[in-house]
């Protein structure tokens, strides 16, 4: 039966792809595992025996001279471990494609979160609209109030000049007298008297109406400041308010987006490559070993990475 060597240090096979070196204890392990067992230990000492090895001491290439028949049994003793490599790179990929379906459903999750925020930025910019629309309305109502304390000085003053008129009629009948006087004697001139009086008449009860309705409007419009001021000021806190949850809003929008952006990055990179080229060239031998290559098939046919490719014989 062929002699069935491995390195003690990775627990491989010793095969044709890699340098086998040898201590003057008779060791043999692979010469790259063998130099990073000297990185590693504290001191250059044997892996098995620990017996102290110098750089003199060591044979960085052994040579193996292998018979026709044993060359065939030794590839396909190779092509098993490679195999078995297979298989637990294949077990490693299941898990990571176990984690990355969790991930998966993590980012799903995400995603959910993420529409909601949009809802709740979409109902607080409805808000913010709305109550922009009603700011815009009460600054409206706030100008007309504003105009009409504006009106109310002029109607004041001129109510106070037919009060003097008022009192002039009632109080300074020489004055009077004097003005008809004159105005002359004649039908003209009583004519134009009766106009006169007929016109101060109907000036004075206007501007008594005019006083009335002044004040009552006076007194509406400070009722409705005094109200336009509270909603205004209310209006004012629920925006401050709506501004505020809409920043927390599309902050968290924005780092569910960053969070989102890695995940679709981390994923997006191709798979790598399973078969050695030393697989593909005993391709041939496998099919000719009826056992291996029965579950060569099985196992190979199973073989698929999350979407992003297959691999056939």
């Amino acid at each position: 039966m062929p002699l069935r060597a491995l390195c003690t240090i990775c627990s491989d096979f010793f095969d044709h792809s890699c340098d086998v070196a040898a201590i003057h204890c008779g060791h043999t392990f692979h010469l790259q595992c063998l130099f990073q067992w000297f990185e590693t230990a504290p001191s250059w000492t044997c892996p098995q025996c620990r017996i102290q090895v110098g750089k003199r001491t060591i044979i960085n290439k052994l040579f193996f001279d292998l018979a026709q028949e044993e060359e065939s049994v030794l590839d396909a003793e190779l092509l098993k471990n490679e195999l078995d490599n297979i298989r637990a790179q294949l077990s490693q990929k299941e898990r990571e494609n176990w984690d990355s379906q969790v991930i998966i459903d993590t980012l799903e999750e995400r995603n959910t979160t993420v529409e909601s925020l949009q809802k709740a930025l979409g109902k607080a910019e409805m808000l913010c609209s709305t109550l922009k629309k009603q700011m815009k309305f009460l600054e409206q109502q706030h100008d007309e109030t504003k105009q009409a304390q504006e009106e109310a000085p002029r109607l004041r003053s001129k109510m106070k000049t037919m009060e003097q008129i008022e009192i002039l009629l009632q109080s300074q009948w020489p004055e009077v007298e004097e003005m008809i006087r004159d105005m002359g004697v004649g039908q003209s001139a009583v004519k134009q008297l009766a106009v006169y009086c007929v016109s101060l008449k109907k000036e004075y009860e206007n501007l008594k109406e005019a006083r009335k309705a002044s004040g009552e409007l006076a007194n509406k419009l400070r009722k409705d400041l005094v109200s336009s001021k509270s909603k205004l000021q209310t209006v004012y806190s629920e925006l401050d308010q709506a501004k505020l949850e809409l920043r927390v809003a599309q902050k968290d929008l924005q780092n569910a987006e960053k969070e989102i952006t890695s995940l679709k990055n981390k994923f997006s990179q191709p798979e790598s490559e399973l078969l050695p080229a030393s697989l593909t060239a005993g391709h041939g031998l496998i099919r000719a070993l009826p056992g291996l290559s029965t579950v060569w098939g099985r196992e190979w046919g199973m073989m698929e990475w999350g979407g992003q490719g297959k691999i056939y014989m």
